[in-house]
């Protein structure tokens, strides 16, 4: 995520629909790290639904179109802007409270919880041992970057190439030695991932730069107090999510199904909006 937020800010593309490309190049890493897109995730014999030109069907539009952009890498930067009450302008829109905007995040935190509970195979404490971890990281990282703001990213030339080393030796190791035997032996399954990987790329080279203003986070934005109320009701749904399991599993696979279809939206939506921004 680092080594991508930091080519948005060098390029000067940090706007929302900018970001969510640079995520879906992010969750690519899918395929050539974990093999999920190609080979289904772990507990399973194969991608849920099939593959169509070698990648799975019901796997890629979640994982590739809404987790990774959304979940992954545009939600954490939001975050960061409301620890620092640091906005950049771009983003003040997302970040102004609204009760239907506050109902649809409690709603996928609802989601966000059974998710949550079944990777932590309904054990209340290994999920609540996730969740505090996390907290933790979180805390500690606002505790380091609070007098900071988005420029942090911003890393120098050295930095740069220590990501982009890391990254490298990351996708090359992964790809050798971590479930080597779900690597693909047809060629398919490569050309899909690397036309996936041209499309937003060419759409990132071609969108408009930005401004790179912050601005002061006032009263209609969310808040860390906000934050705080959205954290104690994933607790409390992770452990509910937890404990009623059987329902949780009805909401994750009623969540996975309609998060494929707006995976879907989500992406031609962006497509569209970069491309009318383009000709503008």
């Amino acid at each position: 995520m680092l080594f991508f937020l930091n080519i948005a800010f060098k390029l000067k593309r940090i706007t929302p629909p900018q970001l969510y490309l640079l995520g879906v190049i992010f969750g690519l890493y899918e395929s050539w790290i974990t093999k999920v897109l190609w080979s289904g995730y772990f507990d399973s014999n194969g991608p849920g639904l099939g593959t169509i030109l070698g990648i799975g069907v019901s796997e890629f539009p979640v994982l590739v179109f809404f987790w990774h952009p959304v979940m992954s890498f545009i939600v954490p930067v939001l975050v960061f802007e409301l620890l620092t009450r640091k906005i950049h302008i771009s983003h003040a829109s997302i970040l102004t409270k609204t009760t239907r905007k506050t109902a649809l995040i409690v709603i996928s935190i609802v989601s966000l919880s059974a998710f949550i509970a079944n990777g932590n195979k309904f054990n209340l404490l290994s999920s609540n041992i996730s969740l505090v971890v996390t907290l933790v990281i979180i805390l500690v990282f606002y505790s380091l970057s609070r007098r900071a703001d988005l420029g942090v990213f911003n890393f120098g030339r050295r930095g740069f190439i220590a990501l982009s080393l890391y990254l490298a030796l990351l996708y090359i190791l992964g790809f050798l030695f971590l479930l080597p035997e779900r690597i693909p032996n047809t060629l398919a399954p490569y050309a899909t991932i690397i036309v996936f990987y041209l499309l937003p790329i060419l759409l990132f080279k071609k969108s408009k730069t930005t401004d790179m203003e912050l601005i002061a986070a006032d009263e209609s934005r969310y808040s860390i107090r906000d934050l705080c109320i959205f954290t104690i009701i994933t607790i409390v749904a992770t452990n509910l999510a937890t404990i009623f399991s059987k329902i949780s599993s009805v909401v994750l696979t009623v969540s996975y199904l309609i998060l494929e279809f707006v995976g879907i939206i989500l992406f031609i939506y962006v497509v569209y909006k970069i491309l009318n921004n383009i000709k503008s």
